[in-house]
């Protein structure tokens, strides 16, 4: 069992008690996590109360902080801080400014020690690593010759490399004619060249 007191908290015990009755009874975990998001003032308080009463189970009594439950959760009412206004016809309005002692005890539960156990074992089986799976062959053959089953990537790589052959042959048989052509023309034009040259030569 640990405890945690914070005495003398400027605000009412109506604001507080709205709140602290909601966290009684709860486990420390979840009780945390509701104060997280309260918007109440209020709950910012009761917050930092409860965390320090559990730490003060973990580090004075040896608790395990994920087993604890809000035994006790209550809120007293303190001293009275009086103040005056002042109003119409020279009177004086009072104004009462209340403040609070918040306390909370927290105490090792077996239900929460066996819940959060369960949760502990459930999650790591399923983070537990499943065992590797060899590919067996039912048939007998040489594994020393390639199998198009078993190596899919090389004929992807063959088919390709087929593909490409092709289109070369293509681009030489297109080429071909091209560059006979462009031999018959120089043959034209150099016996065109030789037939001017005669003729200068006769005249």
């Amino acid at each position: 069992m640990a405890k945690a007191i914070a005495k003398y908290i400027r605000m009412s015990p109506r604001k507080l008690r709205r709140v602290i009755d909601v966290i009684r009874g709860k486990d420390a975990n979840s009780a945390q996590t509701v104060l997280k998001f309260m918007s109440y003032a209020a709950a910012r308080v009761i917050e930092k109360v409860l965390k320090s009463a559990v730490s003060n189970a973990k580090e004075n009594n040896s608790l395990n902080p994920n087993e604890l439950k809000v035994t006790k959760a209550y809120v007293d009412q303190s001293t009275t801080l009086k103040r005056w206004r002042a109003v119409s016809r020279g009177r004086g309005f009072p104004i009462l400014k209340r403040t609070s002692h918040v306390t909370i005890e927290v105490n090792h539960d077996e239900k929460t020690a066996q819940k959060y156990a369960d949760n502990d074992n459930a999650h790591k089986t399923e983070h537990k690593r499943a065992p590797k799976t060899t590919q067996v062959h039912d048939h007998k053959h040489d594994h020393k010759h390639d199998h198009d089953h078993e190596h899919p990537e090389e004929g992807k790589h063959t088919e390709k490399a087929a593909v490409k052959d092709v289109k070369k042959e293509e681009k030489k048989t297109k080429a071909k004619p091209l560059k006979q052509a462009k031999k018959d023309e120089t043959a034209k034009t150099k016996e065109i060249k030789k037939k001017k040259d005669k003729k200068e030569d006769k005249e």
